[in-house]
């Protein structure tokens, strides 16, 4: 059975308008606002999870746990050598 000429013009019509839907989306996601905004979206979103929060929250607590360590150690390391120089300038 063969289609109506109105038939095919219809169906060339609606593929017609599903591409240029089709387009405008595609247009509307690569567009570098829409993916700066979504990624922002994202990273928000993972910077606000709990489990990240922690593990974020322990990465700082041992650095600034190592940083106290080190500076502890170099103060004590100054001590011993203004000691031992000290004990250098008496003799």
């Amino acid at each position: 059975m063969s289609r109506s000429y109105d038939s095919i013009e219809g169906d060339i019509a609606k593929a017609r308008d599903d591409l240029a839907t089709t387009l405008d989306e595609i247009v509307d996601r690569v567009n570098p606002k829409n993916l700066a905004e979504e990624g922002k979206e994202r990273a928000v979103a993972a910077l606000t999870d709990p489990r990240v929060l922690a593990v974020l929250g322990g990465v700082a607590a041992l650095i600034l746990g190592g940083i106290s360590v080190s500076i502890a150690n170099k103060r004590k390391e100054r001590r011993r050598i203004e000691a031992y120089l000290e004990a250098r300038r008496a003799i």
